[in-house]
Formats: C-alpha cells, sequence, structure tokens
C-alpha cells in the first residue's frame, strides 16, 4: 500500500511542486512537519496496520533537492522520527 500511495499521490505532488507550498500536498496523505524537526509525516492508511512513514529534505552534491525516508511502519515510528 506504501508503495502504491507514493506513485500515485505523492510523486505527482512533488513533481507539481508541493514542497514550495503551491499546489498544496495532497489531503489524502496528511503530510505534515513534526514539531521540533525538519521531518515530515506521510499517512496513507489508518486501517490496522496503519501505515506511516517519516521523511526530509536534505541537498545532493549538486545542491538539489533530495528526499530521504527515515521509517516506514505504524504509529510507533513517531518515537524516534
Amino acid at each position: 500500500m506504501f508503495l502504491t500511495a507514493i506513485h500515485r499521490d505523492f510523486l505527482p505532488a512533488v513533481a507539481a511542486g508541493a514542497f514550495s507550498g503551491t499546489p498544496p500536498w495532497p489531503t489524502r496523505l496528511r503530510i505534515h512537519k513534526l514539531g521540533g524537526h525538519d521531518v515530515y509525516s506521510l499517512t496513507w492508511s489508518f486501517a490496522s496496520p496503519d501505515g506511516r512513514a517519516t521523511f526530509h529534505i536534505q541537498k545532493d552534491e549538486a545542491g538539489d533537492p533530495l528526499l530521504v525516508w527515515r521509517r516506514i511502519g505504524d504509529h510507533s515510528i513517531y518515537r524516534d522520527p
């Protein structure tokens, strides 16, 4: 389900400029920045087991943005995002 959500909703939003705020992230993914971190949260399922992931953006050697997946799992990933 994670890969489906990424390919269907997340990657098209990135390509359209969602990191800049226009257009906004798809509401179905509930993407938000975690307080006190430069880490974002994504939720693709609330059904058991719930599906969540954390990620951040950094620059590569050329200065281009690079997406880094940090944790993928259930709600417990928030203990150490």
